[in-house]
């Protein structure tokens, strides 16, 4: 078994929104979230001037957890404790662990549910705690990320590696879910992974895909960092799926309806959430801090002050970033 802010617009908030999952204890989302999507990114950047980033309470409990407290699990891995900050961050600021209408499947008899390239599998861990009926399987290939223990009944692990498809019967599980994935290139997951997800999904099942895009209003050291970053990642055969692409990709394959997209937007400064945002977002570069240093022929004390200068330009040019979810029903 497997143990293992942001901008509100005006106008959205006097609209009750449809909200899944969510925490009452958490007071402010401060992200704006758009549904069915198809603005390009110049619209989609005019519209953040219309928003602005409240300060979070600082009593607020779903910041105190996120921050050192009781969501996290022990874990000597750098990388495995960034994962954990990031799913619940992005759970505050989505104010759901899901956008797809899922809830049929969890209730009352329970679902099937598949997380592909799981991670530390915080995700299907925080969603088996709250639905006991539904089983929980996550897949991923590198089983160093799978290090958290947790007793679950109903959540279950695998090591298995992705390339070589998912070890499951077609029509298998109720709602297949992928985020944050970095196993194959975008040709290769358009080729192959999604349409096995597909495969494994049982007709009137729900995927849902979330993803982040690169990093808007960035500064040139940003810009820099992240362009070597990418290309240090390239070079251990980690990728980063283009989120603008998943509408299209999806509907390519003739087999998902009722296509829906959803994106926030959250700022790198501001709020306490904000914060955190960036932190995550930039503690990336210290999780492989040495093996970076050396791909770029770089100091470590030099990599430090271009951090810094990372964090004064999040202010100087107020840098954000976009998550986007897409999900859709097989026919």
């Amino acid at each position: 078994m497997f143990r293992d802010s942001q901008w509100i617009n005006q106008k959205s908030k006097q609209k009750k929104s449809k909200r899944r999952h969510v925490d009452s204890t958490i007071s402010d989302t401060s992200s704006i979230i758009t549904k069915n999507s198809q603005r390009n990114d110049d619209e989609m950047d005019s519209t953040s001037q219309g928003f602005y980033d409240p300060l979070p309470p600082s009593d607020s409990k779903e910041l105190r957890n996120i921050e050192g407290g009781e969501y996290f699990l022990p874990s000597a891995d750098k990388n495995i404790e960034r994962l954990q900050m990031q799913h619940f961050l992005f759970r505050c600021i989505w104010q759901s662990n899901y956008s797809a209408p899922v809830e049929e499947f969890f209730e009352p008899s329970g679902a099937k549910v598949l997380d592909v390239q799981c991670g530390s599998g915080i995700w299907m861990s925080d969603l088996a705690n709250e639905f006991p009926n539904s089983t929980f399987v996550g897949v991923d290939d590198d089983s160093d990320r799978a290090r958290i223990e947790i007793q679950l009944p109903n959540a279950a692990f695998l090591h298995h590696n992705i390339k070589d498809g998912l070890p499951f019967p077609e029509d298998t599980f109720d709602f297949v879910h992928q985020r944050f994935f970095t196993s194959v290139s975008e040709v290769d997951w358009r080729k192959y992974m999604l349409l096995d997800m597909i495969r494994v999904l049982k007709p009137g099942g729900l995927i849902e895909l979330m993803e982040m895009s690169r990093l808007s209003n960035a500064g040139h050291v940003t810009i820099k960092m992240f362009e070597a970053y990418e290309k240090f990642n390239l070079s251990r055969e980690v990728y980063q799926l283009d989120p603008h692409g998943f509408q299209q990709a999806l509907k390519s394959t003739e087999l998902i309806k009722s296509i829906e997209s959803e994106y926030r937007i959250t700022p790198l400064f501001g709020g306490r959430a904000s914060q955190l945002v960036c932190q995550n977002i930039f503690k990336r570069f210290e999780t492989k801090k040495k093996e970076f240093c050396e791909f770029l022929n770089l100091s470590e004390s030099e990599l430090d002050e271009n951090l810094e200068k990372m964090r004064e330009e999040v202010i100087k040019h107020n840098t954000y970033c976009k998550t986007f979810r897409v999900y859709g029903k097989k026919i």
